[in-house]
This record gives C-alpha cells, structure tokens and sequence, in this order.
C-alpha cells in the first residue's frame, strides 16, 4: 500500500521536475540578501508621527488611566529629532493614525489645536466635550483596557471620571 504513492511520487520527480523547473515553479535553496541601507525605525519615524504618538499614549494615560504604548516606546519617540530617512506613509498599526480611518470614525486627534471647539455635544457642559472623540479611542484600544472594566463599563455622560477611575480600582484590586 504504501509502495504505490512512493512509486507515484519517484516518477513524477524524475518526469515533472525538470518541466517545472524551467517554467520556474520550484523552491529555491538560493539565500537572497537584501541590504537597503535603511536606519533603525526609531530613527525613521518623523517627528510629526512621533508627536502624534506620544500625545495620544500620554492623553489615553492621564485621562484613563490606561494605554496602548510601551513607557520605553513613549520616552524614546518623546526625545526624538528629525529622521533622515523618514518613515513614508502611516508608521503604526494604529486605526487612528491613518487620517482616513481618523475622518470615517468621526475622530479628533488630541494635538489637534482647539480640539475642544471641534467637537459638538448636545450638553452645554464644556468639560466633556472631546468625551464622543474619546470614546473611540477607547472602543479602537480595548484590548489595552482591564477586562473588568471593559466588560462592566457603560459610556453615560461624563464617563471620563468614572472610567478613569474604575481604572484605578481595577488595577489596585488585579
């Protein structure tokens, strides 16, 4: 029984590799070495995009009490200076950080300038006005909340208070 597909496949290694061969069909034992000179992606990344980055991880952080970036990852673009050879393009696997996704999901970056003016609520309460722009964030970054508080949490108004500190609580009783 097993004579059979062993046959099978002997002859169509003698026959049909060759063919396959010259048409290119065959994995190659060739090592290919790419070297583009490219720098370190610390050093890549433009100041705009590390600023981006640190004002939305810092915001999240002091706001919420919670956050999507390494501290490390944070200091390091925080010192950061110009990149010689800059990222082109979005830099991060962060939804927020492509404008487009940014404009579908109705979100106002926190280095916007007078983002408060920006966003539109229907209280006449001026403190929780970035709250509709926050929400998803949260909602985009909710794997980085603790999971008490992801599954117990409702957005009412004025739930920045509250969440931040279920937060805190949470953290205290994990």
């Amino acid at each position: 029984m097993l004579v059979f597909p062993i046959f099978i496949i002997a002859v169509l290694r003698i026959v049909a590799y060759p063919l396959l061969s010259s048409w290119g069909f065959v994995i190659s034992t060739n090592v290919i070495s790419v070297d583009e000179n490219l720098p370190r992606f610390f050093e890549a990344v433009k100041l705009q995009d590390a600023d981006w980055f640190v004002n939305e991880a810092n915001y999240l952080k002091d706001q919420y009490q919670f956050t999507f970036a390494n501290k490390k990852v944070v200091d390091t673009l925080d010192e950061w200076a110009v990149a010689k050879k800059p990222i082109s393009g979005i830099a991060w696997y962060n939804v927020l950080a492509n404008p487009y996704y940014s404009r579908d999901f109705s979100y106002i970056s926190v280095d916007t300038p007078n983002r408060n003016d920006l966003v539109i609520d229907g209280d006449d309460d001026e403190d929780n006005d970035c709250e509709q722009s926050d929400m998803v964030s949260i909602l985009i970054n909710l794997a980085y909340v603790r999971q008490t508080v992801a599954k117990s949490f409702e957005f009412n108004p004025n739930y920045r208070k509250d969440f931040g500190a279920a937060m805190t609580q949470a953290k205290i009783e994990h």
